[in-house]
């Protein structure tokens, strides 16, 4: 079985777009193997979180707060809390509601790439990391562009406008 790591980010973001841009950007230059990436409205501004296969690396995390991120690394207990002090709470709940399923909106996840077009609803779940989609009834999703299911009560749950 594998161990995931969860990697809390805070860099007192004020907008979705933002934190968006920032955590794409992280996860094609810094944090390629994350599995799921997703954004979070922490206390008034967002923060990000990465699911990793293995704890990032010293040098990584140094990069991450010599670019003035707060950093939370968590795998079932907290491993490390480092970068600006007015940051790490951000960053640790962030890491915490990602590790927990509790909120947040995935940004990148498992099965994401293949969500082009048309798609019935037990396609979706089956063939992807959504466990479920809403409203109930809802037979097929056209997923133009990118579908951004959130954490909800321990699923990752996929909103259809009704």
């Amino acid at each position: 079985m594998q161990v995931s790591t969860w990697l809390g980010l805070d860099a007192d973001h004020r907008t979705p777009h933002d934190v968006d841009a920032t955590a794409l950007q992280l996860h094609v230059a810094l944090l390629y193997d994350a599995r799921v990436v997703c954004a979070h409205e922490v206390d008034g501004h967002h923060a990000m979180s990465f699911r990793l296969t293995e704890p990032p690396s010293e040098n990584t995390i140094s990069t991450l707060i010599e670019r003035g991120y707060g950093v939370a690394v968590h795998s079932g207990s907290l491993q490390r809390l480092a970068g600006p002090e007015a940051l790490r709470r951000g960053a640790l709940r962030a890491a915490i509601a990602h590790r927990d399923r509790l909120e947040g909106r995935a940004l990148r996840f498992p099965g994401q790439r293949s969500l082009r077009g048309r798609h019935g609803v037990s396609d979706i779940i089956e063939f992807s990391a959504i466990d479920e989609v809403l409203p109930h009834g809802v037979k097929s999703v056209d997923a133009r562009g990118d579908l951004q299911p959130s954490f909800q009560h321990g699923k990752l749950v996929l909103v259809c406008a009704s």
